[in-house]
C-alpha cells in the first residue's frame, strides 16, 4: 500500500479555497477555529488515505498534460486565448477580490448596500496571490490555479480508465449527447440557397437547439453542457465538480474506503452549491451501508465545520425569482413532447447504448453498474425542478451524474472496443458516441481559433472594470438583473454574526461602507 498522492492533493485543492474564505471572510473567533479544524482533517487524509493502486505510467501523465495544457490554453484560463462572454463576469469577481478589503461589500444605496455572495472557491486562491503580489500578477496566478486543477482533473479520469487510462481520458472529453439533433432544421435553412444571411457561420446552431428546449421560457430551459464545454464556461463549477466527484467514484471504481466522502461533499459547497446538491445521491449511496464503520468523528465534524457557514453564507444570497417545479410549468402538449425529447436525447442515447452493451457482454460489475444507473435517475430527476434566470440548477446539479454517464461510456466503448465482441456491434456503439461528439467536437476545432460562440471580451483582470465599476454595476446585455445573482444582503444573520468586523475607513468601490 503506498499512499495516495493524487487523493490527498485533490482533498488539499478543494480545501483550500475553503480555508481562505472562513479566514477571510469570518470573525477570528469563527474563523480560525473552522480553519484549525479543516487542517486537521487534510492532516488526517494525509496520513490514512492509502492505494493498492499503482501510479499512472509516464504515457498516462504525458497525454494528461498534454491534453490539460489543451484544454487550458483553448478555453481561455490564464489569458492565453480569447475568452468566451462569461470571461467579463469571471473577471469583474476576481477584479473586485483582489482591489476591495474582505469581505467585499459594495456602496449601492439603491440596492441597500449588498455583499458579494457567490461561489468563490475557483477564485480566491488566484485573487489572494494577486492581492498580496500585485494585480499584475492576477493571470498567472490564474493560470496556473486553472492548470492545477484541470491536471487533477484528467488524471483521475486516466486513472479510473485504467488499464486504457489515456483513451478513456480523452473519448471522455468526446462523450455528450444528441441534444443537437433539433439544430439539423437551423442548419438546413443556412444550406439552403434561399435562406439568405444568417449570423455566424453555417456550424452554429446551438443557439437554435437551446431556444428548442426553452419549453415554457428560458427560466425552464433544459441544457446540459458537454465537458469541455463546461470548463469554457464555467471553470468555477466544473473543476470542482469532476475533481469531488472523482473521489466519491474511486470508492467504487476503486474498491477504497469512503471515510472521506461527506468531508468531500462538504467542501464542494463552497465551489458550487448546485454541483454539491448533485454530488449528495453519489455520497450518501456509498456511506449507506459503510457510515457506521468509516465515518469518523474527524470527517464528520470537518464536514459541519465547512458546510454550516457556507450555507448560511449562501443563505445570504437575493431571493431567486424563478424557481418551481416543472412539471407545474409546462403549458402544453407541444412542451411535454419537448420534455420527453429532452430526456431521450440528452440522457436515454447514451444510457440505451451503454445497457445494451452491458446486457449482452457483462463489461461492468455489478457496483459500477448500479453507480452508472444512479447517475441516470438523477439526471432525469435533476430536470424535474427549475432554478435561476437560465435555469442553473438543471445545468449544475447534473454535473456530477454527467461525469459518471460521461466516464462510464468512455470506459466501457473502450473496453469493449478491444474485445472480441461481434464487429457490428462494436461500430454501431462507436458510431453513435461519435454521433454524440457533435458539440464537443466543435468545441476542439473552434475555441483554439478564436470562433467559438460569444468569444473574444475586451477585458482582463485588470481591466475588468472597464465593463462596469465592480460587479454590483455589471449590466448584461438583455438582462439587466444579472448582478443579483452575485449578490447578498449584509443585514442577513451571516452579516449580522459570522461575517468579519471590517475597519473603519475601508471601502469597496469607494463607499466608504463599514460593517
Amino acid at each position: 500500500m503506498r499512499r495516495d498522492t493524487l487523493l490527498v492533493a485533490t482533498v488539499g485543492y478543494l480545501l483550500l479555497p475553503n480555508v481562505v474564505f472562513v479566514l477571510g471572510w469570518l470573525r477570528p473567533a469563527w474563523g480560525y477555529g473552522i480553519a484549525l479544524v479543516a487542517v486537521a482533517c487534510l492532516v488526517d487524509v494525509v496520513g490514512r488515505a492509502r492505494t493498492d493502486r499503482p501510479p499512472l505510467s509516464g504515457l498516462d501523465w504525458a497525454v494528461v498534460l498534454a491534453l490539460a495544457a489543451f484544454w487550458v490554453v483553448a478555453g481561455g484560463i490564464g489569458e492565453l486565448n480569447a475568452q468566451v462572454w462569461d470571461y467579463t463576469k469571471h473577471n469583474l469577481v476576481f477584479h473586485d477580490l483582489i482591489v476591495e478589503p474582505w469581505p467585499v461589500v459594495y456602496r449601492a444605496p439603491d440596492l441597500h448596500d449588498p455583499m458579494l455572495c457567490y461561489y468563490l472557491a475557483y477564485y480566491l486562491p488566484t485573487a489572494l496571490v494577486a492581492k498580496l503580489l500585485g494585480i499584475q500578477y492576477a493571470a498567472s496566478a490564474s493560470l496556473a490555479w486553472g492548470s492545477a486543477g484541470v491536471v487533477l482533473a484528467f488524471a483521475w479520469v486516466a486513472r479510473l480508465g485504467r488499464p486504457n487510462g489515456p483513451a478513456v481520458l480523452c473519448l471522455f472529453t468526446l462523450v455528450d449527447g444528441l441534444c443537437w439533433v433539433p439544430g439539423l432544421v437551423a442548419l438546413a435553412r443556412r444550406l439552403a440557397p434561399e435562406a439568405g444571411a444568417l449570423r455566424g457561420g453555417w456550424w452554429q446552431t446551438d443557439g437554435f437547439t437551446d431556444t428548442f428546449f426553452h419549453l415554457a421560457g428560458v427560466h425552464t430551459r433544459l441544457m446540459f453542457q458537454s465537458e469541455p464545454w463546461m470548463l469554457v464556461w464555467t471553470p468555477q463549477h466544473a473543476l470542482g465538480a469532476w475533481l469531488a466527484t472523482a473521489c466519491v467514484l474511486s470508492v467504487v471504481w476503486e474498491r477504497r474506503t469512503a471515510r472521506y466522502c461527506a468531508f468531500v461533499n462538504a467542501a464542494l459547497m463552497l465551489w458550487s452549491p448546485f454541483v454539491a446538491i448533485g454530488l449528495l445521491p453519489f455520497t450518501v449511496a456509498v456511506l449507506w451501508r459503510r457510515w457506521r464503520r468509516e465515518l469518523s468523528w474527524v470527517d464528520a465534524l470537518g464536514a459541519l465545520a465547512l458546510a454550516v457557514p457556507v450555507g448560511i453564507y449562501l443563505q445570504a444570497h437575493e431571493p431567486q425569482r424563478f424557481a418551481g417545479l416543472l412539471f407545474a410549468a409546462l403549458p402544453n402538449a407541444a412542451a411535454w413532447s419537448k420534455y420527453l425529447l429532452f430526456l431521450l436525447l440528452a440522457i436515454g442515447s447514451v444510457w440505451a447504448a451503454v445497457w445494451l452493451v452491458q446486457h449482452r457482454y457483462t463489461l461492468l460489475d455489478v457496483a459500477r453498474w448500479r453507480v452508472f444507473c444512479l447517475a441516470g435517475a438523477a439526471l432525469v430527476a435533476t430536470t424535474l425542478v427549475y432554478m435561476g434566470k437560465y435555469n442553473d440548477w438543471a445545468m449544475r446539479v447534473s454535473m456530477p451524474s454527467l461525469f459518471v454517464l460521461h466516464l462510464t461510456a468512455a470506459a466501457v466503448a473502450v473496453t469493449f472496443w478491444r474485445s472480441r465482441a461481434a464487429l457490428r456491434h462494436r461500430l454501431a456503439l462507436a458510431a453513435l458516441l461519435l454521433l454524440t461528439a457533435e458539440r464537443p467536437i466543435k468545441t476542439y476545432i473552434l475555441m483554439p481559433m478564436g470562433r467559438a460562440g460569444s468569444q473574444g471580451i475586451p477585458t482582463t483582470i485588470s481591466t475588468a472594470r472597464r465593463a462596469a465599476n465592480g460587479l454590483v454595476r455589471f449590466q448584461g446585455g438583455d438582462d439587466p438583473d444579472i448582478t443579483s445573482q452575485y449578490l447578498g444582503s449584509t443585514d442577513s444573520w451571516f452579516g449580522q454574526h459570522l461575517m468579519r468586523v471590517r475597519a473603519a475607513g475601508t471601502s469597496s468601490s469607494g463607499s466608504g461602507r463599514t460593517k
